[in-house]
């Protein structure tokens, strides 16, 4: 018995050698054991009384500490995972996140990434993840198993000793730094029975191992309590961030007034019959003139069935603020070039896409195709879907970092809150709405979709629809612009006071009631008016309301059943224009308010006015809510990169170096370009001032007695061949105008159409300076080699600092003079560029015959008129209306032989302008007009140019280019009649056609025309016509 107690003692010594070898033989990861080796481990493994665990890489200390003092390690973070398994570390608690990520720390600094976002290296862009190190440690337990069979605290109890004995198996020893490790780890906490995810912290205490649950240092509460402040601030200011060229007067349309150099003569017929036989060259309809208020004003006194003479000494045009530009706004711009060429397909205008822009899609089928689709056409669609994709890039790039780094954690904290029987809650600091209600969720969707249905209609909708849509919101956004917050602090004042206005000083002992009664009003007035977002919610419904119950009438007795709103309405109204740096238009005080309680005559205008106004505001919230969104993020991307740059500035500031000199040449480059054409367009505007002699004049008027207005230069020639005359081309009525070259504001800002600046851009002289573009390229060209030249430099600084072992100051200033090399040469060795000179007599004779040839056409706003007297008739200009007089209707032929001759032999002036403001004849209508003179018909027809009813009569003859005119007198004079079918008059009124149902409106006035007579013949008479309105233009 006694032997073979010592066999076994023998043996079991043996095995133990073989064992304690076996273990130290090796390095690295433990290589795998045979079936005996296992089976020896377990029954040496049950002679332990005590579990132990511990790396299976004995040098992982040393690896450590090495980082630690030699990379300037500060936070380490381990992902365990057990021997010979494949699975992650697992804990038998459900409270412990992730048990097999554990960190450790000796420094503050590593303490304060773990209060950051859990994505913090995303946000810094990895700046923030300089001296962090993530290691994977593969352990072991001895005896083997006993690990899982332990208990959530012995299990957290070994995992904190094995770290703070830095991997050393047996008691616990200080690492000889002055520093205090920690141990950390996710643990969730119940906050009133939602989840709270907080890093636990353990640390060695004498000789005690003693953890805490992380509180957020107070300068990291204030960090991420300022991010969400700004992320509020965005969805509340957002529609501040919008481009002022979107909804500003001045980028947008206003009206001028010209005064012209030559008063433009007509002849006017105005006609109420369905069936006159009137010979014109311009025919216009209510529904034409349906906005021009003075227009229709003025055709009100003049007589029915009688060409009238009038002339017009000023023209009132519509110009958009994108067609004209300030002296010190050059369109030099990288971003507006490139929007105004790819955007707005201005490039057709450049060689060779002008041949290409015009011409069919169709090809050589284009005639098999009754619908005409050019490539110009087909751009602007795909331009247009491709911008409406392109907008919310930011919000795009908002849903990369969730789905690519956020959307796998959220899911697992997720599961863990679910797995400990917990609710979720947002962290008004910490959570953004994304995180918490992910992209799919029903709010986004609803932004997605009304953001792309806003797209599609006001891209693709009728264009009255998209028009009013546009005029909504830009009023809205116009009359934001407009809001004084001096002037609501002045409201709020004035009601603060009105108690001590009234009652003396009672009204101290009535303070605090008066308080709690205009508290709420007052704070409720501040938050509409100086909060964009609130502002815009009041004021599109408002818009809504208003555009579209626009000329919508009302009965006496529906008005009085609104007496007391109105005048609730009218003391409101009183505040909204004290808030309102705007004055009313002479448009809105000479014409009855369109915008009262009108508006809910019928119960269609009532469901278009809450479809549109509840359309607008979601869409608004809609956008505001994605603009916050991806703003959010940028936010978060700049605080955290700046914590970044700071915290490790010995690392980063070389590179940061570098990226502020890209950005200092960056502006060079193009601001080089942007002070060329400033100073050029300062001299064009100067030179367009000393041509125009009035200016001074209008423009020492105050701002509140002057309007926009527009002048003709002067030029070099006694008669410019420019004449200015009406076009009725492109579907609107548009004033074609020779040498408008310059337009003063009311605020007396002088600008020049973008359209002449190209032109003098383009001037074949020595210093100026060429077409924008040309220069733009020229730019981008010198900025990219100095980009080339600048990366060189950094890796040459790179290179040698790391063989040399510079520090990382000397790496800096080092980056810093060899960046400063470019500019150096530029300001030393590069020659001075010359400077355009407008005194010189070439570009004074090419600037003068640009003018001279200069014409553009610009949208009519309005016609206003005076009738030309016989007296001021001899005097009679070259207008439109200038006809030959004293000819018999019999010798057309001669006349126009005699023309003919008048040309080729060069008559008087005169005689070459009256030519000049004629269009060619057409000679189909020439002859078709003698034949029906011949037999003395008393209209001019043209059979494939004469509109017929339905029933074959005639009704009137098409535009005439040029007809010979009989001898008639003028209205007014002594004697004669006027017969409008034998003389061509040069604007045909026509108010046979109703442009609405319910009549026409006389704007300003409280009368209507009759709608029965501009009816149709075969309308029944016995209808009875709506009741008559008068509404605003």
């Amino acid at each position: 018995m006694a032997d073979v107690s010592m066999f076994c003692l023998l043996f079991l010594i043996c095995a133990c050698l073989a064992r304690t070898s076996g273990d130290t033989t090796y390095s690295g990861t433990v290589p795998k054991k045979k079936g005996r080796w296992l089976i020896m481990d377990s029954l040496l493994n049950s002679m332990d009384s005590k579990c132990k665990i511990f790396s299976s890489r004995p040098e992982i200390y040393e690896t450590i500490k090495k980082m630690e003092f030699e990379m300037g390690v500060t936070l380490f973070e381990f992902d365990f995972s057990m021997f010979n398994t494949s699975e992650p570390l697992q804990l038998n608690s459900g409270y412990i996140y992730k048990p097999w990520q554990w960190y450790k720390t000796k420094s503050q600094h590593g303490r304060t990434l773990l209060m950051l976002s859990f994505h913090y290296d995303i946000l810094s862009m990895t700046i923030l993840k300089i001296g962090v190190v993530r290691l994977p440690i593969e352990l072991r337990d001895q005896p083997l198993g006993c690990f899982k069979n332990l208990t959530a605290v012995d299990q957290l109890t070994l995992i904190n000793e094995m770290l703070l004995n830095n991997f050393q198996v047996g008691k616990i020893i200080k690492t000889g730094t002055d520093h205090r490790d920690y141990v950390c780890h996710q643990v969730i906490r119940e906050n009133n029975g939602a989840a709270e995810f907080v890093n636990a912290c353990c640390s060695l205490v004498d000789d005690e191992i003693v953890c805490l649950d992380q509180v957020d240092d107070k300068w990291i509460t204030i960090l991420y309590f300022s991010i969400t402040l700004v992320k509020v601030l965005v969805f509340l200011f957002f529609p501040l961030f919008l481009p002022t060229n979107m909804y500003s007067a001045v980028y947008v349309a206003s009206e001028y007034v010209v005064k012209l150099k030559k008063a433009v003569k007509m002849k006017i017929l105005v006609s109420e019959k369905t069936d006159c036989h009137v010979r014109f060259k311009k025919r216009i309809t209510l529904e034409d003139v349906s906005k021009f208020w003075r227009f229709r004003e003025e055709i009100d006194s003049l007589p029915t069935e009688e060409i009238v003479p009038i002339k017009m000494e000023e023209i009132r045009i519509t110009v958009k603020g994108k067609r004209i530009i300030p002296e010190n706004e050059p369109p030099t711009g990288l971003l507006r070039t490139a929007y105004d060429n790819l955007v707005r397909c201005k490039i057709k205008g450049l060689e060779p896409f002008n041949e290409c822009c015009d011409l069919s899609v169709y090809a050589s089928l284009e005639n098999s195709f009754n619908h005409k689709f050019t490539w110009h056409m087909c751009m602007q669609g795909f331009i247009k879907c491709l911008m409406v994709f392109l907008v919310p890039l930011p919000f795009y790039c908002r849903l990369f970092v969730y789905y690519q780094f956020e959307e796998q954690e959220m899911m697992q904290r997720r599961a863990a809150i679910a797995e400990a029987n917990l609710d979720e809650q947002f962290n008004f600091y910490r959570t953004n709405p994304m995180q918490y209600f992910t992209p799919t969720h029903g709010i986004f969707i609803a932004a997605y979709c009304l953001y792309f249905l806003s797209g599609i209609v006001l891209g693709f909708s009728e264009q009255q629809v998209r028009d009013k849509l546009k005029s909504i919101a830009r009023l809205a956004l116009q009359d934001m612009s407009n809001v004084s917050q001096v002037g609501v602090i002045q409201v709020i004042l004035r009601i603060g006071l009105w108690p001590f206005k009234k009652c003396g000083l009672i009204a101290i002992l009535l303070i605090p009631l008066y308080i709690a009664i205009t508290l709420p009003f007052s704070a409720i007035t501040f938050l509409v008016y100086c909060i964009p977002t609130i502002y815009l919610s009041y004021r599109l419904v408002f818009h809504s309301w208003k555009q579209i119950g626009e000329n919508t009438p009302l009965q006496e007795e529906q008005k009085r059943r609104f007496e007391k709103m109105r005048k609730l309405k009218r003391r409101l109204s009183r505040i909204d224009t004290a808030v309102h740096n705007i004055q009313d238009s002479e448009e809105e005080n000479c014409c009855p308010s369109s915008g009262g309680f009108s508006v809910f005559y019928t119960v269609k205008t009532i469901f278009l006015q809450c479809i549109v106004g509840i359309f607008n505001l979601c869409v608004l919230y809609a956008i505001a809510l994605i603009f916050a969104e991806s703003f959010g993020l940028l936010v978060e991307v700049l605080a955290f990169t700046m914590m970044g740059i700071i915290v490790n500035a010995s690392s980063t500031l070389k590179y940061v170096t570098m990226v502020l000199l890209v950005f200092v040449y960056m502006h060079d480059c193009y601001n080089n370009v942007y002070e060329n054409y400033l100073q050029f367009n300062k001299t064009i505007i100067e030179d367009m001032i000393d041509r125009v002699d009035d200016l001074r004049k209008i423009a020492s008027l105050p701002s509140s007695m002057q309007e926009n207005a527009g002048f003709q230069v002067k030029t070099m020639a006694e008669d410019p061949p420019v004449k200015t005359r009406l076009d009725f081309g492109k579907g609107e009525i548009r004033w074609k105008i020779g040498q408008l070259l310059l337009f003063l504001d009311s605020h007396d800002t002088p600008r020049i159409p973008l359209r002449l600046f190209k032109k003098l851009c383009e001037v074949r002289v020595h210093g100026a300076p060429g077409p924008v573009y040309i220069n733009l390229l020229r730019a981008t060209g010198k900025f990219l080699i100095i980009v080339v030249f600048l990366l060189f430099v950094m890796i040459v600084v790179m290179a040698f600092g790391n063989v040399h072992q510079m520090s990382s100051t000397n790496q800096t200033l080092a980056t810093m003079a060899g960046g400063f090399v470019p500019m150096l040469l530029k300001n030393v060795l590069s020659s001075k560029s010359v400077k355009l000179s407008l005194k010189t007599i070439s570009f004074k004779g090419q600037i003068d015959e640009i003018i001279t040839d200069y014409k553009q056409h610009w949208p009519c706003t309005d016609i206003i008129f005076t009738r030309d007297l016989p007296e001021e008739e001899e005097d009679a200009g070259d207008g439109e209306g200038s006809d030959d007089k004293d000819k018999d209707k019999d010798k057309d032929k001669d006349k126009d032989k005699d023309k003919d001759e008048d040309k080729s032999k060069d008559k008087s002036k005169e005689k070459e302008n009256e030519n000049d403001a004629k269009p060619k004849e057409n000679p189909k209508l020439k002859e078709k007009t003698e034949d029906t003179t011949k037999n003395e018909t008393k209209i001019d027809v043209v059979p494939d140019e004469v509109k017929t009813k339905c029933n074959g009569k005639v009704v009137f003859s098409d535009e005439i280019e040029e007809e010979k005119k009989p001898e008639v007198k003028q209205p007014g004079g002594a004697s004669g009649d006027v017969k409008p079918e034998e003389e061509v008059v040069d604007l045909f009124v026509d108010l046979s056609v109703a442009d609405a149902p319910g009549g026409w409106s006389v704007y300003g006035s409280s009368e209507s025309l009759p709608s029965n007579s501009m009816m149709p013949p075969y309308y029944s008479e016995n209808m009875n016509p709506p009741p008559y309105s008068v509404s605003m233009a």
